[in-house]
């Protein structure tokens, strides 16, 4: 009975022990994210109309020129157990992203996104629901649906589908991986199952734009190393640079010479040192989509690194 109690309490600590190192593990802009939904999904109990102001509604993003809401709408998720889902599904690739990228581009990518899907959301809707754009339903504030998270989600799922369809993803409590290729259509069928069979045109977008982005825009939207450190000298980033979690490039630069050197060693001691798989890293941090790839394919690495050098702190 006490071997079965303390077997039983050491799990529970073990749990624990993950959650609060995650918790501490998370990166600047994935917690102001996190943050921010939730004070706007308890808000939006007390305050019902608050969704109104900040969801996407196409006729008033696009007739009353409200464009506000193309960035605003990703942080509000009205449906507390899609919030939920969202960021058990999400919240590990988008640290491991912006630990890669550095905080600037990573903020400079989601809000790009973001304004690019919610645009394209608008004109499906303008296509297959015009009667959406007819102002006169909403001279009256009400309740809104909104997907939040969801259509970044979705299109991060589709780009990695597209670009390493192969890669093998841990899904949720699913003990064996699946395909990269499987993975986003698997999520929008689940997000089917928890709203009743309906799917948004928000969702529909960011599998879209994915598509989208993997064929016409990667490597063509970014801003450079150099333009990010500009910025984080300017008054705008330099009082948030100390804060924790902050990705600084020189930081980023740090933690991937640091990979490059473990695997590096990892390879030289089992014999199998591979010169394409180095340059494969080493250049990851080029453009969002290698580093994407990367990120999948060398997560642990850099959780354990980044272990590590807490430990030495």
């Amino acid at each position: 009975m006490n071997s079965d109690f303390n077997s039983n309490n050491k799990s529970k600590l073990g749990v624990f022990t993950q959650i609060i190192e995650l918790l501490d593990e998370i990166s600047f802009f994935v917690r102001f994210i996190l943050i921010i939904n939730v004070i706007l999904i308890i808000l939006n109990i007390f305050i019902p109309h608050i969704s109104f102001y900040l969801s996407n509604i196409p006729a008033l993003t696009i007739k009353q020129y409200q464009f506000w809401r193309l960035i605003t709408t990703s942080f509000i998720t009205t449906n507390l157990i899609n919030m939920i889902f969202g960021f058990i599904v999400w919240i590990k690739d988008a640290i491991s992203l912006e630990k890669s990228l550095g905080t600037i581009r990573y903020i400079f990518i989601f809000i790009f996104n973001s304004i690019f899907i919610n645009l394209l959301s608008c004109f499906l809707t303008f296509l297959f629901s015009s009667n959406s754009f007819e102002l006169s339903q909403y001279s009256y504030i009400h309740k809104v649906n909104n997907s939040g998270i969801w259509p970044i989600i979705i299109c991060e799922m589709t780009l990695l589908c597209f670009n390493n369809p192969d890669s093998k993803i841990k899904f949720l409590f699913v003990p064996s991986p699946i395909r990269a290729k499987y993975y986003p259509f698997i999520i929008i069928i689940l997000l089917m199952l928890i709203n009743n069979f309906r799917i948004s045109f928000e969702i529909i977008s960011g599998f879209l734009y994915g598509i989208i982005y993997y064929y016409l825009l990667q490597n063509k939207f970014s801003i450079s190393e150099e333009t990010s450190k500009r910025l984080e000298n300017s008054w705008i980033f330099r009082c948030l640079i100390g804060l924790h979690g902050f990705m600084i490039i020189n930081k980023v630069h740090q933690i991937m010479n640091a990979a490059k050197v473990n695997i590096e060693s990892s390879f030289e001691r089992n014999g199998n040192f591979q010169e394409k798989e180095m340059g494969h890293i080493t250049s990851s941090n080029q453009d969002y989509m290698a580093v994407n790839d990367q990120n999948n394919n060398n997560v642990h690495t850099l959780e354990e690194i980044n272990a590590n050098s807490n430990n030495n702190n």
